[in-house]
């Protein structure tokens, strides 16, 4: 008689609860609420601004789009870069008065 293990429980309660939720979460994902974005306003008179993400790892790539044209003239001078370490993202920037220097940030890995 060959040997059978019991697959380990993820979900405590009933199956069609667990199918429910399942289906939820994927309809989500496909409307593209993969809860991986965040609105991004660099500090002023700062040459870097620091953003908390828990899921963030040295693997993590973050996408930024210019939402002001502030932020696209930084784009546009080249001196937007970022650095990931675990559970921290630094953008790096030049210092500029520029209260309104916002993007939108999708953070991907």
């Amino acid at each position: 008689m060959p040997h059978v293990t019991v697959p380990p429980t993820f979900f405590e309660g009933r199956e069609k609860e667990l199918l429910r939720k399942l289906a939820l979460t994927v309809r989500d994902l496909l409307d593209g609420k993969s809860n991986n974005h965040a609105e991004v306003t660099l500090d002023a008179n700062s040459e870097s601004t620091v953003i908390e993400h828990p899921r963030a790892t040295a693997d993590t790539t973050i996408i930024l789009s210019a939402k002001t044209p502030s932020a696209a003239e930084a784009v546009a001078a080249g001196v937007v870069y970022y650095e990931v370490t675990v559970g921290k993202v630094t953008i790096f920037h030049d210092s500029q008065p520029d209260t309104d220097r916002t993007f939108g940030a999708i953070y991907v890995g």
